[in-house]
């Protein structure tokens, strides 16, 4: 599917509804696979606007994470981590992923999951983005 400004709004409320649909006792996360500029972190800042948080979300490309409040009736915090600088998945657990993992009341949300492949539950939710030829985006989740 096209990922266009005029239906992020929807995709982002999809993707959340797929989140809020999964039955698990520990957060849930969302993997966004793509190329630098594929749209990972404007699909992040549209969820984060669909979650009510009021803070500016930006890549945390160089402080790796960054959590947020969030006002949902099943998440109360989105973490956003930009695996991107990090070369494996050693790293994210010393910086406490596991004890954010644990907390049913996280949304996680990974750029560059591929960077952190042992981070990634199997019943993450896997976003593929991508650029196409007429300089659009397509989305596959």
């Amino acid at each position: 599917m096209k990922m266009t400004l005029e239906n992020l709004s929807n995709i982002a409320r999809d993707i959340i509804k797929k989140a809020h649909d999964q039955k698990s006792d520990s957060a849930i996360v969302i993997a966004l696979e793509g190329d630098l500029g594929a749209g990972k972190t404007t699909l992040t800042q549209e969820i984060a606007r669909v979650l009510f948080i009021k803070e500016r979300v930006i890549s945390p490309t160089f402080i790796i994470m960054k959590k947020y409040e969030a006002i949902d009736e099943k998440f109360k915090y989105l973490i956003h981590i930009d695996a991107y600088r990090l070369e494996k998945s050693e790293e994210l657990f010393k910086l406490g992923f596991q004890k954010l993992l644990e907390d049913k009341d996280n949304l996680i949300i990974i750029e560059w999951p591929e960077n952190v492949p042992d981070c990634i539950p199997k019943n993450a939710i896997r976003v593929k983005l991508s650029h196409e030829i007429d300089n659009s985006h397509s989305i596959e989740f």
